[in-house]
Parts: structure tokens; C-alpha cells; sequence
């Protein structure tokens, strides 16, 4: 699953991950948690792309909330963003891991 209000970084990305052979979901940033509960559990990832900087909810309270859920808590959550302090918001967020920005 790949989270980001960007529809550019959603398309490149999920072209690369369907090329290599995942389903993929995209959803362009996030609103309620109610919907990303809802995607969840349809889609069911095995592992969840997360961005940082989003308009409506930012990606640490979507990953603090996946990592308080029974379920979804051992889905691992790789952070992403273009800032420069990307390791301390993943650890912030309490993500699995993080891409780095460079």
C-alpha cells in the first residue's frame, strides 16, 4: 500500500512495484482514519509506504494509528519524505523504517 498526497510519487511508484509483480494500492493522502481502516482491511498490505507531509492527516498520526491496532500493528510501515530529518519522524511516528531523502 503506498500513501501519499502526491499523484506523481503514487503513479512512478506504483509503476515500479507493479512491474516488479505487487498488487499495489495507492491512496492519495488521507482524510478520516476511518478510511484508511476501511482500505486496510480490504486490501490487506503486507507492507505500508507512508509519507510524511500530507494534507489532511500528516503520516505520523496514521502510523501511530496503524501501530495501535491489534491487527495492523505488525503490517510493517517504511516512512518516506523528501525532508532532511526523515529518521527522526519515522522514529517519531514509531514507523519500521525510512527511506532516506538523499
Amino acid at each position: 500500500m503506498l500513501i501519499d498526497d502526491d499523484h506523481d510519487h503514487l503513479l512512478v511508484c506504483n509503476l515500479i512495484l507493479r512491474k516488479g509483480g505487487y498488487d499495489v494500492l495507492t491512496m492519495a493522502g488521507c482524510e478520516r482514519m476511518e478510511d484508511l481502516a476501511e482500505a486496510m482491511e480490504e486490501f490487506e498490505p503486507d507492507l505500508v509506504f507512508m509519507d510524511h507531509d500530507m494534507r489532511g492527516i500528516c503520516g505520523t498520526d496514521l502510523t501511530r494509528m496503524l501501530k495501535s491496532h491489534p491487527i495492523y500493528r505488525t503490517i510493517p510501515v517504511v516512512y518516506f519524505s523528501g525532508r532532511d530529518d526523515i529518521a527522526e519522524l519515522a522514529k517519531l511516528a514509531k514507523a519500521d523504517g525510512h527511506l532516506p531523502s538523499h
